[in-house]
């Protein structure tokens, strides 16, 4: 059976995949409420409990889940779906990436590290002119509010909230983000602008700004680069799916061991360095990485 919109423009199926984005947050949201209502027993309009809470803690788990699972991981699948008959390869889950390759794209989240802290640093020195304070101030709240709750899903003092963790904060981001952003939009910004470079940039610039953290843009656009071009090499969804997992899960690893007295690292200072000299080291590594996987696709191609 032929998918309606297999032979359609890229423009239509971007559209289509905005639309599934904004039926899948609503979705996402209404049945994080009805579950919330349900477990705890609370009318809907007193389910926004504060985080601090036990349970308003547990009710905003709820929330985070059924939110990304609604708006990143059904959204890229039916999408796909509607688009192409080979549905997973179209996404990426075509092939099993070389060995080399997992292990190039792996290391990249760790030997990134410096590069990454440095352009945080950068990042945090821009402000906006004054006649945008007011969307300063709004970016600067939503940053704090967001750093606020992700503090209060990290504190957890036994393994079992440190797996749930894992399972919240770094495999559903993991799947799902690389579902939307690499798998499904990645393609289309290439087939739209016609240039494998932009597509991938763009891709990446929004991978940063749906984060809505102004003062960690510049690292996640640059994130977003290294698994775009990870991803458009190897021709495997999975490279950037295990890279994401790595950096989201070495942070939540991090994290449990310093807050329950195991190390003396902070998450937030894991991998920074003073020196500029590594981080110009840090930049070469990555590229190399980069450069290393184009010459072993272009190799393959040829073959």
């Amino acid at each position: 059976m032929t998918p309606i919109f297999e032979h359609t423009s890229a423009v239509l199926k971007l559209f289509i995949l905005l639309g599934l984005l904004l039926f899948g947050a609503l979705i996402g949201m209404l049945t994080g409420l009805v579950l919330s209502a349900l477990f705890y027993g609370l009318p809907v309009d007193q389910i926004f409990l504060d985080p601090g809470t036990s349970e308003g803690l547990q009710i905003a788990r709820m929330m985070q889940i059924c939110g990304q699972l609604g708006l990143f991981v059904f959204p890229p699948l039916f999408y796909s779906l509607l688009v192409s008959r080979v549905p997973l390869k179209n996404l990426g889950f075509n092939k099993s990436p070389k060995t080399e390759i997992i292990l190039f794209g792996v290391l990249t989240m760790y030997i990134c590290l410096p590069l990454i802290h440095f352009l945080g640093e950068l990042n945090h020195q821009m402000h906006l002119p004054e006649s945008m304070a007011a969307l300063g101030q709004w970016m600067t709240d939503k940053e704090e509010q967001a750093a606020l709750l992700s503090e209060q899903f990290l504190q957890v003092t036994t393994i079992s909230g440190l797996v749930f963790n894992l399972f919240m904060i770094a495999i559903i981001p993991a799947i799902g983000e690389e579902l939307l952003f690499r798998g499904a939009l990645q393609p289309l910004f290439i087939r739209l602008f016609k240039n494998v470079h932009l597509g991938i940039f763009i891709t990446s610039l929004l991978f940063g700004m749906m984060h809505l953290q102004f003062f960690g843009l510049l690292p996640r656009v640059v994130l977003g680069l290294f698994m775009g071009y990870y991803f458009y090499y190897s021709k495997s969804l999975w490279v950037p799916i295990l890279m994401h997992f790595v950096n989201n899960g070495t942070a939540v690893i991090v994290y449990y061991l310093n807050h329950n007295g195991f190390i003396l690292i902070e998450m937030e200072s894991f991998g920074a360095v003073d020196s500029y000299w590594a981080v110009v080291l840090s930049l070469i590594l990555v590229s190399a990485g980069i450069v290393f996987t184009a010459r072993k696709a272009i190799t393959k191609a040829e073959n």
